[in-house]
């Protein structure tokens, strides 16, 4: 079986040794300058920011350099890593205060060609003093370059995801190579990456060190930093393995079992049902406050996605209470959380027209409100879609 299985690993890899790469600088190496402050990536030939996020360029700076670097590899204001190969690597903030978000884009040397498949691989890295981790990671293939004039999560875009959870998680001592296959469309000459709608959060425990100046934030766990290097495509080329050569009698009743590959087509945002009243999992709102909580962003940018997609989509929005304290504030309130909601969805380019809210206080319980646990269950925003 080991001599089957070693031939299947050389095939594969002389397969990606031979073909080109259309990354151009996928180790993030060709650079006008070594940068010594964030926010460097246009020092890259190759790489820039699609948006008014500003990503990170961490390169090996000069002695001279050396104290006043925030950016140096492998000691930097993120954590410690040395690059993965070169002397230099990416940085992006994949979750931060509000909406903010930084990303990566770069032009492949060619345009990808219709309905050919592609390998898209890439290594990253949780950085030491990261207080968060994320469940996965977006790519984005597009026909042209594009421009945000704003630095909040793209919204307009459908990514394709890599999950991180099982293959990067928490650690943060090493490279983690993580991929996935596409099928082209054909004319898909620019390669976007970032985090959009994460959908888990992981506190992970990591603090900057006293005495390091650092923009994650120290006092509020917010901040969820990735190391990016050696991003590469190679077309993806599904070949029958003939294994004759290393064929061995003790085998021959054997059952070769080839890994499995995920197939990826570009994804369309999941159908949810019209007229049915739902509620929001993980809204969340401090104590007595309409204001929404960032935990509530990632859930509340789907639905957000979702009705961009089809303007004719209206959302009624309602908030709920439990019973506890002045029911005339109660009321109150669960309009102010509904109207926050709506106003987020807003915000995040819905029709301002296709939104309503309102709020029904404590009349309208799904449990009892004699337990803590069914109180928490009344404490709640709804929301039903409507053509």
């Amino acid at each position: 079986m080991k001599f089957i299985l070693s031939a299947i690993i050389l095939i594969i890899s002389c397969q990606f040794t031979l073909a080109q790469n259309l990354v151009a600088d996928s180790s993030f190496e060709k650079n006008k300058f070594i940068p010594i402050t964030y926010s460097a990536i246009d020092a890259s030939y190759s790489w820039s920011s699609p948006s008014r996020g500003t990503t990170d360029l961490f390169c090996t700076c000069t002695k001279k350099d050396l104290k006043i670097s925030r950016v140096n590899v492998p000691n930097n204001a993120m954590g410690i890593q040395e690059a993965r190969s070169g002397k230099c690597y990416a940085g992006i903030f994949a979750f931060s205060h509000g909406y903010y978000r930084e990303y990566l884009q770069t032009t492949l040397s060619t345009p990808l060609e219709s309905n050919k498949e592609y390998i898209l691989s890439m290594y990253i890295s949780l950085s030491d003093y990261s207080p968060i981790a994320i469940d996965k990671i977006g790519v984005c293939f597009l026909n042209k370059n594009v421009k945000y004039e704003h630095s909040d999560i793209i919204t307009d875009l459908r990514p394709l995801y890599i999950p991180l959870e099982e293959e990067v998680g928490m650690e943060t001592n090493e490279w983690h190579q993580i991929s996935i296959i596409y099928k082209a469309k054909g004319g898909e000459s620019t390669l976007l990456i970032g985090s959009f709608v994460p959908r888990r959060l992981w506190q992970t425990g990591n603090t900057v060190p006293p005495g390091i100046s650092s923009p994650i934030n120290k006092k509020i766990e917010r901040d969820a930093y990735y190391y990016i290097d050696d991003v590469s495509m190679f077309e993806y080329k599904r070949e029958k393995i003939d294994t004759a050569e290393v064929f061995n009698p003790y085998f021959a009743n054997q059952q070769v079992e080839l890994p499995d590959t995920e197939f990826v087509e570009p994804v369309t945002i999941e159908k949810m049902p019209s007229d049915v009243m739902m509620a929001f999992k993980n809204v969340l709102f401090q104590s007595g406050e309409s204001i929404l909580s960032p935990v509530s962003f990632p859930e509340l940018d789907v639905i957000a996605a979702y009705l961009k997609v089809d303007p004719k989509l209206k959302i009624e929005i309602y908030g709920h209470t439990d019973n506890a304290g002045d029911e005339a504030k109660n009321l109150e309130l669960s309009i102010k959380r509904a109207a926050a909601v709506g106003n987020y969805l807003i915000a995040k380019g819905v029709i301002a027209t296709n939104v309503s809210s309102g709020g029904y206080g404590s009349t309208k319980p799904i449990e009892s409100n004699e337990t803590p646990e069914g109180r928490k269950q009344n404490r709640r925003v709804e929301f039903i879609l409507k053509k």
